[in-house]
């Protein structure tokens, strides 16, 4: 039976782009001509020495191939293959050349990942000089994405253990040699010096090296395969130490830039509770394009801010008129930085959420730089109290004495470890306090609404368009550089689809503005703190009358 067999000869009919299609890729091609990265492209090439000679390929079509694929799916080199050898777009832009999938991943590597800012910079200036976009408003935000390494394969900074190790080697050396008393660490390098040194003691002596079970070895040897072990965990900590960095606490083995975070989607829980190998993501949109991004290995997005915004600067010319974050921004660097470059400061301070709902009981009042306590007793400057010193830059202790029979005293100490101490101690910076008013204040305003408004359609619009339209929810790369170029590329790709839409007519960039005749929004005033009082009173009432229920 031939049922499903083809045996008989049939004619198969060129199938062709339309005109239109043909118009918007020509447009596309335009746009990356006049970008001038062929240039950027020619200098890369000239500075690989080590392949020289005609390519098999052209560079500039396999380049906008590229982007193109990532604008349309996830990116993956086996996928852009395949499009290249089915997909009559594809066909187009590569003339008929058919690429394999390890020669792709040959150019990103010796061309792209050197040049990615320079490529990922000009192609935006081009689209935004070509349709007369403004980025005077930019948002900013940032996610985590899980990075190809083995699961629970990370290795913690050795900080306590390496403290630890410095003890047992200055014990054991005291014993040998005279060490100076403010000698409190040691590098494996300084105790191989002590071990070399012990090794010709014991050669002198005419002692054994021999150690173990029924030997009886001199303490002198016994310190030395003691110290020996002590220079090989010195030699450990040490890597690991320099593989971490200053600024992280943690690496994953097969993937040494990864850094352990919790994220927003745990497959194990489902809660974000535990570790994964990820990246810090970080973009800047204005008018839905994306400006700028960035990888970063913090945890956190608050240090990621400043650098972030060099980078903008440094592609640019200049700073943002005004910046929109959300509260994971708002710390006091932060605020001062943006002051001091002029920057419109709509970035969402920590108590944010609470000042909106209402729910924030402020437990000081500061007044003419007079700081008053909830019950309205003026508190004390000092700048020590017992062993409690300021923990903050620019920050002041205020201190306020024989308050233990405050009627407030369940709000004030509800978040202290001491809640029977005598005194109540507030940490305040008076810089700081003032930059979170201007914030929301200005966040209030009709153009702090607006702002707003935007940021959910702008920044977070974008971070779901590439996770669940373009299929990028997790990193497929290793290293920082080659996790830079991949993140590139996405983003690039989301702007080639908005370009696209430029192109067709169905993008509209006038996002929602405000009215002209919109009002400040009024701050919400803060909760009766009588009520809070009475709802924890018979709460507690509540639970004894139960307690003793229970035990009578």
């Amino acid at each position: 039976m031939y049922n499903f067999s083809t045996h008989n000869d049939f004619m198969s009919c060129f199938l062709s782009l339309s005109q239109a299609e043909k118009a918007k890729l020509d447009t596309f091609l335009n746009i990356l001509e006049e970008s001038n990265i062929a240039k950027i492209i020619d200098e890369q090439l000239n500075q690989d020495k080590s392949n020289k000679g005609r390519k098999p390929y052209n560079p500039y079509k396999l380049f906008a191939t590229i982007i193109y694929a990532f604008s349309k799916h996830s990116g993956s080199l086996r996928k852009i293959e395949e499009s290249i050898n089915y997909d009559l777009r594809f066909i187009y832009l590569m003339e008929g050349a058919h690429p394999s999938y390890v020669t792709i991943s040959q150019f990103l590597n010796n061309v792209v990942v050197p040049r990615q800012k320079d490529l990922f910079s000009s192609i935006v200036k081009v689209i935004l000089n070509t349709y007369n976009i403004s980025i005077d408003d930019v948002f900013v935000d940032g996610t985590k994405l899980e990075a190809n390494a083995n699961k629970l394969q990370f290795v913690w900074k050795p900080t306590a253990f390496h403290a630890k190790l410095n003890e047992n080697v200055l014990k054991l050396l005291s014993k040998h040699f005279n060490i100076v008393d403010s000698k409190k660490s040691f590098t494996a390098k300084e105790i191989g010096v002590y071990l070399s040194s012990l090794e010709t003691t014991i050669k002198e002596l005419g002692l054994s090296f021999q150690t173990g079970k029924g030997i009886r070895s001199q303490e002198i040897v016994k310190d030395y395969a003691l110290l020996s072990k002590y220079l090989i965990k010195a030699l450990t900590y040490e890597e690991q130490e320099s593989i971490c960095g200053p600024n992280r606490n943690s690496y994953f083995k097969t993937d040494h830039d990864a850094t352990a975070m919790c994220l927003k989607e745990d497959y194990y829980s489902g809660l974000g509770s535990n570790m994964h190998a990820a990246y810090n993501i970080q973009i800047a949109v204005s008018k839905g394009i994306i400006l700028n991004y960035g990888i970063f290995q913090n945890r956190s997005d608050i240090n990621t801010f400043i650098p972030f915004l060099e980078q903008f600067n440094e592609i640019y010319g200049h700073y943002p008129v005004n910046i929109c974050a959300d509260a994971g921004y708002g710390s006091l660097d932060n605020y001062v930085f943006v002051t001091a470059n002029n920057i419109g400061n709509y970035v969402k301070p920590l108590s944010w959420q609470q000042e909106m709902d209402g729910k924030r009981v402020p437990l000081y009042r500061i007044i003419n730089n007079e700081v008053y306590c909830l019950k309205g007793i003026k508190a004390m400057p000092c700048n020590k109290y017992l062993n409690t010193y300021p923990k903050k830059k620019d920050s002041k202790l205020f201190i306020i004495e024989n308050c233990s029979r405050c009627k407030y005293k369940p709000i004030c100490r509800q978040y202290l470890k001491d809640k029977k101490a005598n005194y109540r101690i507030f940490e305040i910076s008076f810089s700081y306090y003032s930059y979170v008013e201007t914030a929301i204040n200005n966040l209030l305003s009709p153009k702090g609404i607006e702002l707003r408004v935007n940021r959910s359609s702008q920044v977070e619009n974008a971070f779901g368009v590439i996770k669940q339209d373009m299929e990028y929810d997790r990193i497929r790369r290793r290293g920082l550089d080659k996790v830079s170029c991949e993140v590139m590329l996405v983003c690039l790709g989301y702007v080639i689809r908005k370009l696209f839409l430029l192109i067709e007519g169905k993008c509209n960039l006038d996002y929602w503005k405000a009215p002209a005749g919109l009002q400040a929004e009024i701050r919400p005033t803060s909760i009766d703190i009588n009520k809070i009082l009475k709802k924890k009173k018979k709460s507690t009432n509540e639970n004894a009358r139960k307690y003793k229920y229970k035990n009578s």
